[in-house]
C-alpha cells in the first residue's frame, strides 16, 4: 500500500491535513498506549499552529518555548527554559533550519529530506541518519541504516495537542532538540520543501 493512500482516504470530506509538505499521519483516534521506557514531551498552548507553543516535559515542567512573533512571522525561535535560543527556522524565502551544536544553517528540505520513494523523511544528526516514517497513525523515528529498526521516538497528534515520546537511547544520544525541531517542521502546516 502506498504510504499516502491511507492519509488521502482518511481525509476525504474532512479538514485538510496539517502537515503539508511533510509526511502523512492520521490523528490518533484513541489515546495511544505509551512506548515502554520513554519520556513524553507535549506541545501545548497553541491555538492554530505549533509554531507558537510550549513544550512540557517530565513533572509537567516547561522545558522549551517555540516562538514566532507576529511582527516577524518569517522566523520561529526555539528557546530553552533559561530563555536561550537553541534552534531557529527561517521560513522565507526558502525554509532554513539551524540547531545550536547539532546542525549548521541549511535548507529544511536538505536537513529532513523526503526519500526518493516519498515514504519517509531522512535527517542526519551527528553523522547518523534517522528516518521519520508514518506507522499506525504515528510518525515514528528510527535509525535509517539499521538491519532491525526499532522506534526511537514517535509523534502523536490529537486535537489541540502534539506529543512526542522518546526512548532513553534517543535522549542519551542527544536527539531531544533535533526531534523537537523535526516535530514542529512535520506538524506546522508549512511547505518545508
Amino acid at each position: 500500500m502506498h504510504p499516502y493512500a491511507q492519509w488521502t482516504e482518511a481525509n476525504q470530506g474532512s479538514a485538510a491535513p496539517s502537515i503539508f509538505g511533510a509526511l502523512p499521519s492520521l490523528p490518533a483516534t484513541n489515546p495511544p498506549t505509551a512506548l515502554p521506557n520513554t519520556v513524553t514531551f507535549t506541545f501545548t498552548n497553541f491555538k492554530s499552529t505549533i509554531v507558537n507553543s510550549t513544550v512540557i516535559g517530565p513533572q509537567q515542567r516547561t522545558i522549551y518555548r517555540i516562538v514566532t512573533e507576529p511582527t516577524a512571522p518569517a522566523c520561529t525561535i526555539f528557546k530553552d527554559n533559561e530563555n536561550r535560543n537553541v534552534a531557529m527556522v527561517q521560513w522565507q524565502p526558502h525554509p532554513t533550519v539551524e540547531i545550536h551544536g547539532v546542525a549548521s544553517k541549511q535548507r529544511v528540505r536538505d536537513w529532513i529530506r523526503l526519500s526518493s520513494d516519498q515514504s519517509r523523511r531522512v535527517m542526519e544528526v551527528r553523522g547518523v541518519q534517522y528516518a521519520w516514517t508514518p506507522m499506525d497513525g504515528f510518525i515514528c523515528l528510527y535509525k535509517a541504516q539499521s538491519l532491525a529498526p526499532r522506534v526511537l521516538a514517535r509523534i502523536i497528534r490529537v486535537p489541540n495537542t502534539v506529543t512526542i515520546e522518546m526512548t532513553q537511547d534517543a535522549l542519551q544520544g542527544g536527539m531531544l532538540e533535533p526531534c523537537l525541531v523535526a516535530t514542529v517542521l512535520l506538524c506546522c502546516g508549512h511547505n518545508i520543501d
